[in-house]
């Protein structure tokens, strides 16, 4: 991918804790100083350096495999099973009518050997849910202010038509979950 660089661009450097390539913020928003065609998503979303972590979950979403073992998540007529976090009731993670319905998760399904022990997560605060559509609807990750904003980057998750996406280096894929369906930790179905 070839981008022009105004002269004024500024260089997020090479020492930035949230980069280790240069990271240029243009008039039309975040690139590589070295960008190739695997940096962006199919929507143009910038991708930021992945460790074995961030991959996994890449790929993970990306193939909808388990976020445990990686491999096939379970999957009945009602669709792939999830272990969908309960809202937290902070302003930031307020419950809702007709939770968890559309809701959005930057973690990968599992399959029916892990969704009872999932190493990450306590049981108490997730259920398990079996979702026929999971589209890829954003991501999240650093979003950093557009010019003449002063603000500090902060941690986001963002749609692909969010006008800010172009200040974002996203690092995980987020999944919108919808036509779920309630399920116990054998997998079966209420």
């Amino acid at each position: 991918m070839t981008t022009s660089l105004a002269p004024t661009t500024t260089a997020l450097g090479p020492d930035s804790p949230l980069e280790r390539r240069i990271l240029l913020h243009t008039s039309r928003g975040l690139v590589y100083a070295d960008e190739r065609d695997e940096d962006r998503t199919v929507e143009g979303v910038l991708l930021g350096e992945a460790d074995t972590e961030t991959a996994s979950q890449r790929t993970a979403m990306e193939q909808l495999l388990c976020r445990v073992c990686s491999g096939p998540p379970e999957r009945t007529g009602a669709g792939v099973l999830w272990l969908l976090p309960l809202p937290t009731g902070t302003p930031d993670d307020r419950p809702w009518d007709g939770w968890p319905e559309g809701v959005t998760t930057t973690d990968p399904p599992v399959c029916l050997q892990h969704a009872g022990r999932s190493p990450t997560r306590s049981q108490a605060k997730y259920r398990p849910f079996y979702a026929a559509e999971a589209e890829i609807v954003g991501g999240f990750g650093t979003l950093h202010p557009a010019p003449g904003v002063l603000a500090a980057p902060g941690e986001r998750m963002l749609r692909f038509d969010d006008p800010r996406m172009p200040w974002m280096v996203a690092t995980h894929f987020v999944r919108q979950l919808r036509r779920l369906t309630p399920a116990d930790e054998q997998g079966s179905t209420r």
